[in-house]
């Protein structure tokens, strides 16, 4: 009889060791020897899970199976192939299908046999609860470490992992990392643009590879850049991220951060182009027939000239009959409206001023989350048993006296500044002075501009005239 051995470790530490896998080997070999069969080939996945067959041994074996090579599959243990129920199912299918036999030599199963089949099912069944609820639990202790402020995932791009498991900064990395979120709050570019100017300059990015939008955006998005530990399960929505504060130094401040985060949300809701700088008001004008975003477009003229226009999204995709509107008609329309007296509109009184306190607030509010933190972490560790009563009651003690001191801080602060409102007279004071200045305006400062401005300017056509319907400030 013509036979095959299978073998598999579950771990990279095993395979690298290799002394699980050589314990599987050689009695498997004493078993086909015993039996006086010829052993016809040793397939093998070393450091990979079994939690389907998409792994290289097992299908290269089963290619084997279906081609006639062999008459005998031999394998330590069932759960060497696979602990899903599903897949365990339609092996042994295939091995009887092709009259082959499936022997497990530590659950002493032969399927060839009615008796060894069942039994191969109820095995499965178990392995397969046994697989789930591992993952289960794996899922609560990383929750559990996000809680705590630890991390669950590797050191992110600009830095590295020392010896204590501690995240420590790489200086040129950081650097780059800063680069970044200028481009993005600076100049407004995008993630692809920031991929291409950054690969144009031969610069490694991870693993050495090449940068793409996608590597951008998560660099953009991670809290961790900000001296925080974040994590979430995979598939899960963005409100479920566990973010504490760690204990690594950050390599942007928050202020940043957060601005870019706002660039991001409100380009994710299209309140913000994501088009060239040729076009100041593109997706900011908003059609008021069915609340499309208005794109720019270029045409030349036959002397040369560039004519710029804009056009309703929803009008390319056939689905809105709102006219185009060039770009000089909608300034000159732009400019009136805010240059006439209010007509009744009513605008919103915009962003706080900040304080002179308003920064020191922060730092000591930075400080008491901290604390906060290890608190809990102290909680944690007494809880599990890892920190004696006397230790815990000694830091806690010595911990509420520092934020007793913090709270007496903030408490000291000057609490009668009140944060000043920008008016209605101020803002179309504003917009009056960017007028006078708008002929000598870069294109790409007149676009910074309206995005600072501006969420939507709502525009809309009745007969041959054109109006604005209503504007949302930024």
């Amino acid at each position: 009889m013509k036979a095959c051995i299978y073998t598999r470790v579950s771990t990279a530490g095993q395979a690298e060791e290799g002394f699980s896998m050589q314990a599987q080997h050689d009695r498997l070999i004493d078993y086909v020897k015993l039996q006086g069969w010829d052993l016809i080939r040793i397939y093998t996945d070393p450091g990979v899970s079994a939690k389907d067959l998409n792994r290289p041994g097992v299908k290269e074996m089963i290619d084997d199976l279906k081609a006639g090579k062999f008459d005998a599959v031999i394998v330590h243990k069932l759960d060497r192939l696979t602990r899903n129920i599903s897949d365990l199912y339609d092996l042994v299918e295939l091995v009887n299908k092709h009259e082959v036999k499936l022997i497990s030599l530590s659950e002493n199963i032969d399927t060839s046999t009615p008796m060894g089949r069942m039994f191969v099912y109820l095995l499965g069944i178990f392995a397969q609860m046994f697989r789930e609820n591992l993952s289960e639990e794996v899922k609560k202790g990383l929750s559990k470490r996000a809680e705590q402020g630890l991390r669950n995932t590797f050191a992110p791009y600009g830095y590295e992992m020392d010896e204590e498991g501690e995240l420590r900064i790489l200086p040129e990395r950081a650097e780059l990392i800063r680069e970044m979120f200028d481009l993005l709050i600076q100049k407004k570019w995008g993630y692809l643009k920031i991929a291409k100017h950054l690969n144009t300059r031969s610069i490694p990015g991870i693993r050495g590879g090449s940068f793409h939008g996608s590597t951008i955006e998560n660099i953009l998005k991670n809290h961790t850049y900000v001296g925080k530990n974040h994590w979430k399960l995979k598939d899960r929505p963005e409100s479920e991220r566990i973010v504490r504060q760690g204990t690594h130094e950050p390599i942007i401040d928050q202020s940043t951060f957060d601005m870019a985060q706002n660039i991001i949300q409100r380009r994710s809701r299209k309140e913000m182009s994501r088009s060239s700088y040729d076009y100041p008001f593109s997706t900011i004008i908003r059609c008021g027939r069915c609340g499309g975003p208005y794109h720019g477009h270029m045409q030349p003229t036959t002397k040369g000239i560039k004519y710029y226009y804009y056009r309703c999204l929803n009008k390319l995709r056939g689905k809105c009959d709102q006219s185009d509107l060039s770009e000089l008609k909608f300034e000159v329309m732009f400019f009136e409206y805010f240059a006439l007296q209010h007509q009744g509109i009513e605008f919103q009184e915009v962003a706080a001023a900040k304080s002179d306190t308003a920064e020191d607030k922060r730092k000591i509010e930075r400080e008491l989350e901290k604390s906060e933190q290890r608190r809990k972490n102290w909680q944690y560790a007494f809880g599990d048993g890892n920190l004696p009563y006397l230790d815990y009651v000694a830091l806690i003690d010595e911990e509420m006296k520092r934020v007793e001191d913090l709270q007496r801080q903030l408490k000291d602060l000057p609490q009668n500044e009140q944060p000043v409102k920008i008016t209605t007279k101020e803002v179309l004071d504003t917009v009056a002075h960017l007028r006078e200045n708008w002929p000598y305006l870069e294109r790409e400062t007149r676009k910074d501009l309206i995005n600072a401005l501006f969420k939507a300017i709502m525009i809309l056509k009745v007969g041959n005239k054109w109006s604005i319907a209503g504007v949302e400030w930024a």
